[in-house]
């Protein structure tokens, strides 16, 4: 099985870029309702405003996972779960799959007191955002039927479902997701510390589970 992380891909980049420089020009001097910021008694900052141009990016993906797969499937028909003898097919089949994995901004919560110059960030936990099996890459390198059980389309299907899952679960008992979940707070510490006024600090923490 041949797998290949191809490690940290900022996939929002150019949104986060739009993101920001939407930010500073609609967060300086008010403009919106919502809570202000001030620094020396000059309004800059709408934070309400702030929320929504982050919540506005919708998926913040910070760690892209490629993979291929090399599966072999062999399945016999039975009574009462007795194999009957000839009756095996099998298959040898190779597909590539993409995940990409990080947070959704939906769950991101700002908050500013009032009587201090802290922003606090919560974002969620990081998940699986999006994983696809690319159809087209799917290579069939041995099929074998046996008598009354012929190798189908559908058993293709049944194998890249089944496979899709233990991937999934794979990534998610690994260190993939912790590592995606802190490039997201870096990235959001970056992002907000670059708009906030001067004197203004940022702190980003993970949501308890």
């Amino acid at each position: 099985m041949k797998k290949k992380l191809i490690g940290v891909v900022i996939v929002i980049a150019v949104l986060a870029i739009a993101a920001a420089a939407v930010s500073v020009t609609l967060l300086v001097r008010g403009g919106f309702p919502g809570k202000l910021l001030e620094v020396n008694n000059s309004t800059v900052v709408n934070v309400t405003n702030l929320q929504q141009q982050i919540l506005s990016i919708g998926e913040l993906a910070t760690l892209e996972y490629d993979y291929t797969n090399v599966i072999e499937m062999k399945d016999s028909l039975k009574i009462k779960n007795f194999k009957v003898p000839g009756t095996q097919k099998s298959f040898i089949v190779s597909f590539d799959g993409t995940m990409k994995i990080g947070i959704e901004t939906s769950g991101i919560v700002i908050d500013a007191p009032e009587d201090a110059q802290t922003i606090f960030i919560t974002v969620p936990k990081a998940k699986i955002l999006s994983h696809e099996i690319h159809e087209e890459t799917l290579k069939v390198l041995d099929q074998k039927s046996g008598l009354f059980n012929v190798v189908k389309i559908e058993d293709y299907a049944t194998l890249a479902t089944a496979q899709k899952q233990a991937m999934a679960d794979k990534v998610s008992a690994s260190d993939m997701i912790t590592r995606a979940q802190n490039d997201a707070v870096k990235m959001l510490q970056s992002l907000i510390a670059g708009i906030v006024p001067e004197g203004y600090t940022v702190e980003v923490g993970v949501a308890a589970p």
